[in-house]
This record gives structure tokens, C-alpha cells and sequence, in this order.
């Protein structure tokens, strides 16, 4: 459901610029640890001979981050990096503000521009970084000089030995509920992160699905329980775990009462607000952030805290702990700085978030055409852990391919949020064979559109059209080609996605527009994004399609809509276009990958079994690590993923703690 251009583009550099999250305190300690660090330097004593030498002051540069410019300050001593300081900023709250609170810290930290970016927030933290590479420059220096990481060899590793009731490994929406819940039920409860803020898919997700929730029922909503149970299991072609299913829908209303008044926000939202027209006549069933997912989660995180649940981030399970009865009875963990954990407990929850970032599974389950996933911490964790002590295997051939995304070459591109402005419009998609393959009003359900995409030759596709097309947006917006917005002119709607808002407001003014696509074009021509050519054989030709192919199915296109009937995909005729005014256009795109969705199988209590479908004691598996809500597709409706992280998790808190109070010696 994304519908601004700067939230596209965004997604763009999560996709292309995979992330680690590197960042362990605020940037006011980090800075007094430097100062210390360099103490000796900058008070005249002899630099060691590896010493950079700088123009001892302050200096300013900006660089372009997710909304727009980041100024930032850098001070330097003769021979170090004193201070980094944002001075000016715009970014979003929440995710954005982690790179500008956290970054300036470790740069000075580590006195080195070799750092890795903040997970979720990765324009901005890399706008920060060139910023004070141009300070270095001012300063004198060779910024190569510092483009070496930091080590801590010969530091003493250190091994902590803990005790709990349940161990939750992952803290995104799965791994959150299944703490919350778990302490809820008066479990003594420890939740490990590997990333240093959170940054799982549900800190980016648009909301959840439910029925039965106290918002539906002030609204006067009528249950959707069975239609939900008839969308997933057609959507699996009966192939889901109709129990689990049937379990996660039953908890759905509860469970957002629940995240509520545990300091999360959400609205109930019309269906189909999001940009997907195919969902307006959908149940109620869709809530929406009303403050974005970093919010959420993070004021999760604090009643986790307030209850008596503890949270260490920059923390990564490694392996399970198991007995000679083949129970997990704890989990082994190590700490960013290579602190050791050894947890012992009664249960543990996985919630890793699938594998999705995780390049050689994507290339075993889906060939190496599909892209790598939104949040670079999913790298099959969880799976590996399960796998080796003896859970079965289950859905891990499961890709949520959504919507559609730029490819390399559009990565800087300044007015590369215009893909997505011609993605959303039903115009003419071929394959790099020339070949149409969809009724292109796929674009109106995000899901159809990426597994259409997926399915094609190296997953990508071309948008084809004409002159006339670019004539008509310029003249009356988009809109005059596709009114996705106007039945919510009267009644506004608005939630958070991607941390960012999803308006009608906005977005109605935003398609009423009318928009110059030439600057896109011209730039999207130099680095290869787009082609032009004063024929369509031409076009063929220079987009490297097979040129008889192409002719042949342009000219059909064009012959049916000037007979105003698509008698090949059945499209509505006022989607069609003649293609009869040059120059033609085609704009290369690819489909995009936000994770896994399965990989441990699992029971209706989100345990994990084996083979003969046996519960392996002592371990639960959730979210996206969890196999069994889906066949071979995401869901077509709003809101499942992040419905069943949620669900799934709050399942798995309450069982974990429960199975964890039994068995207490």
C-alpha cells in the first residue's frame, strides 16, 4: 500500500543497499568514549605513526537523506574526530531519528567511516556518513584513511550465564507480542534483538487484519471470521493448517485490544485506501498504525520493560540448548561485542523474521532472480536453530513478493520515486521477450502485481506507453488515467506505513496534479531506467527485447484498444491505449521481495513439530519463521502479515509461559 513517492523510494534503498545494523549506545557516550580514546593525542603527547592529521575545527556539510537534506557538524583535533552533530534534519520520527540519534555516536566511537548503517534507516544514516566524509575533506584529510573498521582484537571475551522462564529471539511484531504475552502470563520472560533498535517487517507494515476488535465493534462492523478462513485457505488452495488458521482469526479482535492498551496505536481503515482498489468492497477487516510500526513496537517494548521483562539488543541467538531427551532447554547468544550469553530456560520462542536477506536460501527456494528482502536482519536464524533440533520443514518456500520495485540502475536516480508514479498505472507490461504476460490491472492488488512479476524472466517487466500518456499527466495528473483516491473526498482517511503517512487527503491532491514526467524520463534514459525511441520497433530493439515479438504484441495491443476490448486479458477498454503517438517509452522494473513467510512447521499453538507432526518440547516458532498459513502466495487482503505476526506471537507467549510454569523443578 505505498503511495508516496519518497516512501517508494525508500523501500528502493532497503532493497539495494542491504544493512546491518551497527550502533550500541547514544551518541553522547560514544563521544566521551572517543574523547577519551584520543585523550592523549590531542594533548600533545606523540601520535602513533598510523595518526591522521587533520585542520583541528569545526566543519559543516549536507548530504540528501530520506526527506530531504541532513546537515551535520563535525569536529575534529589535530589527529581525531572530537564530535559529530546533526544540526538540521527532516527526517521521519521513529526510524529515521535512529540513524541521526545513534550514528554521529559511532563514528566517533570507532574513528572510522567503515561503519555499517542503521537497519530501517539506511538513506539517512548514509546521508550522515557522506556528510562527514566532505568534513574530512575540509578538514585535510583523505577519507580513505578512515574507511577502515574498527577492531577490538584482543579484548577478553566474556560469558554470561542467565536464567529464565522464556527466551523470545527476535524482537519485531511476532517476537514483541510473544514477550508480551509471555509476561502477561507471569513468566519471567528475557527477549534477545540481533539489530540495535527494532527493525523487523512490523515496524514498516501499514497495519493488521481483524475482526471482532473493539474499533470494529464501536463501527458496527459485522464479524468477517469466515470470510478471513475463506481468503486464507483459498489463497493456499487448502493447504494452510486449517486449525492454526482458524486460531490466529479467533485471537485477531483480542489481540488488537490487547497491543492497545499496551501503548500501540492503530484506526480502523476503510479498505483499499492504501492504493489497491481491488479491496474497497473487502470487510472492515483492516487496522491501521495511526503512529507507524517504529512507534508501536517501541512502546511495546516498553511495557515489556515496566512488567518485568528484560530486552538486550545488538544481541543474536545462536544455537539451541537441548538435553538428552531432545527437550530445548535454553538457547546460546552472543552480544555485538562478543559477549556471550548462555540462557537457560524452560521455552523458546523463535521469531527471526524468515530468510529473506539471506542471499544463498533465496537462490536455493527461488532462483536467483529474486531479489533480497526489506530488512537485512531475516537471515534464516530461526530456521537453522529449529532445522537442527529435529522440527520439520514447512513453507519455506514461501515468498511475499509485493508491488514492484526499481532495479539498480535507478539507485541515486533523483527522481526515481517516478517508478512507482508509472507503476501504479495500468499501462502495458511486457517481459524482456516482448512478450504480454497480465491484465495489467494487477497494479490494483500489490500481492497479484509481484507474484505476476516474479513469475516472469529475471522477475522484471517493462511498462510500455506512449506520448499521449505522458500528455495526459501533465494535463490533469494522474488521474487521468486511473482515480485511485476520490471516493474518499468526503470521508478522509489516513494511517502510517513505512512510517510514513498514507493520507487521502494528500493523495487525492497529489493525483489531481498535474505532473511533468520529462525530468523523470531524461534522467531515467542516462542511466538505463528508461528507453525512448521515435518507433515501437525501435523500442523494442533498444530495451533488448526480440524485436518480432515486441512488434507483434504492441500492435495487437493497439489494434484491441482501438476496438476498445482486450480479448487476450480481458482488461477494462479504458485502460487500453492506441500507442499512436510518439516518442514511445518503456520504464524497466523488477518485483520486490519483503520477506519469507514460513520454514519451521508448526501446530495451531504456533509449537513446533517434527515430521509426524510431534511437538519438539520446549519450542515455538512464530511470524514469518512459523509454516503453515500459507500455500505458495502471500494472502490477497490487507494486513496478513503483520496479522499473524502479531497473532502468532501472543499465541506462543501465552503457551510458552504456561508449558514453562508446568515445568518448573
Amino acid at each position: 500500500m505505498k503511495s508516496f513517492k519518497r516512501t517508494m523510494a525508500c523501500i528502493l534503498s532497503l532493497l539495494l543497499v542491504v544493512s546491518i545494523v551497527g550502533c550500541t549506545s547514544d551518541s553522547a557516550n560514544k563521544s566521551n568514549q572517543a574523547a577519551n580514546k584520543v585523550k592523549k593525542i590531542t594533548n600533545g603527547e606523540k601520535a602513533p605513526d598510523n595518526v591522521i592529521n587533520f585542520k583541528a575545527g569545526k566543519y559543516t556539510a549536507t548530504a540528501k537523506g530520506h526527506n530531504g537534506e541532513i546537515k551535520v557538524e563535525t569536529e575534529f583535533s589535530e589527529h581525531a574526530i572530537v564530535a559529530v552533530k546533526v544540526l538540521e534534519n527532516s527526517e521521519t520520527g521513529g526510524v529515521g531519528e535512529a540513524a541521526i540519534d545513534k550514528m554521529p555516536g559511532l563514528i566517533v566511537e570507532s574513528q572510522s567511516l567503515a561503519v555499517d548503517a542503521v537497519s530501517g534507516a539506511t538513506m539517512a544514516s548514509n546521508a550522515i556518513l557522506e556528510a562527514v566524509t566532505d568534513c574530512v575533506k575540509q578538514a585535510g584529510a583523505d577519507p580513505k584513511q578512515l574507511a577502515v573498521k574498527s577492531t577490538n582484537t584482543g579484548k577478553e571475551v566474556k560469558t554470561v550465564n542467565l536464567t529464565t522462564d522464556v527466551v523470545v529471539v527476535g524482537a519485531g511484531a511476532s517476537g514483541t507480542a510473544a514477550a508480551l504475552a509471555a509476561v502477561d502470563a507471569g513468566g519471567k520472560v528475557i527477549l534477545l534483538e540481533k539489530t540495535s533498535i527494532p527493525a523487523g517487517a512490523g515496524t514498516m507494515a501499514g497495519g493488521l487484519f481483524a475482526t471482532g476488535s473493539k474499533l470494529q465493534k464501536e463501527a458496527k462492523v459485522p464479524d468477517a471470521s469466515q470470510w478471513l478462513y475463506h481468503e486464507y485457505m483459498t489463497a493456499s488452495n487448502n493447504t494452510a493448517n486449517a486449525r492454526l488458521v482458524r486460531n490466529v482469526i479467533e485471537k485477531s479482535g483480542s489481540t488488537v485490544d490487547w497491543l492497545m492498551e499496551n501503548g500501540a496505536r492503530f484506526k480502523l481503515i476503510d479498505p483499499g485506501v492504501g492504493g489497491q482498489p481491488d479491496h474497497v468492497n473487502d470487510p472492515h477487516a483492516f487496522l491501521g498504525y495511526a503512529d507507524g510500526g517504529f512507534k508501536a513496537i517501541t512502546a511495546l517494548h516498553d511495557s515489556i520493560k515496566k512488567k518485568g521483562g528484560e530486552i538486550y539488543f545488538d544481541t543474536a541467538g545462536k544455537s539451541l540448548i537441548t538435553n538428552e531427551k531432545g527437550e530445548v532447554i535454553g538457547i546460546n547468544a552472543e552480544k555485538k561485542d562478543g559477549t556471550k550469553y548462555v540462557i537457560k530456560a524452560k521455552s523458546v520462542i523463535l521469531a527471526t523474521g524468515g530468510y529473506a536477506a539471506n542471499a544463498e536460501m533465496m537462490a536455493e527456494h527461488f532462483g536467483k532472480k529474486a531479489p533480497l528482502g526489506s530488512i537485512s536482519s531475516a537471515t534464516g536464524d530461526g530456521l537453522k536453530m529449529a532445522w537442527d533440533s529435529g522440527a520439520a520443514h514447512y513453507g519455506e518456500d514461501v515468498g511475499q513478493f509485493f508491488y514492484l520495485n526499481g532495479t539498480k540502475e535507478s539507485v541515486g536516480m533523483k527522481t526515481a520515486g517516478d517508478i512507482w508514479t508509472i507503476g501504479s498505472l495500468p499501462l502495458l507490461w511486457v517481459n524482456k521477450n516482448g512478450e504480454r504476460f497480465t491484465n495489467e490491472e494487477v497494479v490494483f492488488e500489490f500481492a497479484a502485481m509481484g507474484n505476476a512479476i516474479y513469475e516472469q524472466p529475471d522477475a522484471m517487466t517493462w511498462i510500455v506507453f506512449d506520448q499521449d500518456t505522458v500528455n495526459t499527466i501533465k494535463q490533469k495528473g494522474t488521474i487521468g488515467i486511473v482515480d485511485l483516491y476520490s471516493r474518499w473526498k468526503n470521508k478522509p482517511q489516513s494511517f502510517m506505513e513505512f512510517n510514513e503517512p498514507v493520507d487521502t487527503v494528500a493523495l487525492n491532491k497529489q493525483q489531481e496534479t498535474p505532473y511533468d514526467l520529462a525530468p523523470f524520463l531524461k534522467e531515467g534514459e542516462q542511466t538505463g531506467v528508461v528507453v525512448s525511441a521515435s518507433s515501437l520497433a525501435e523500442l523494442g530493439e533498444k530495451a533488448g527485447m526480440d524485436k518480432q515479438s515486441f512488434e507483434a504484441t504492441a500492435k495487437r495491443y493497439a489494434d484491441m484498444a482501438g476496438q476498445k476490448k482486450d480479448t487476450d486479458f480481458f482488461k477494462d477498454s479504458k485502460y487500453l491505449s492506441k500507442l499512436n503517438q510518439g516518442p514511445f517509452y518503456a520504464v524497466k522494473v523488477v518485483t520486490r521481495t519483503l520477506t519469507t513467510l514460513g520454514g519451521v512447521k508448526v501446530n495451531q499453538h504456533t509449537q513446533a513439530v517434527d515430521d509426524n507432526e510431534k511437538v519438539i518440547p520446549g519450542l515455538w516458532a512464530v511470524g514469518s519463521d512459523a509454516g503453515g498459513m500459507y500455500g505458495n502466495s502471500y494472502v490477497m487482503f490487507e494486513g496478513g502479515t503483520l496479522g499473524f505476526a502479531y497473532n502468532s506471537g501472543r499465541i506462543a507467549g501465552e503457551s510458552a509461559a504456561a508449558y514453562a510454569a508446568l515445568n518448573k523443578n
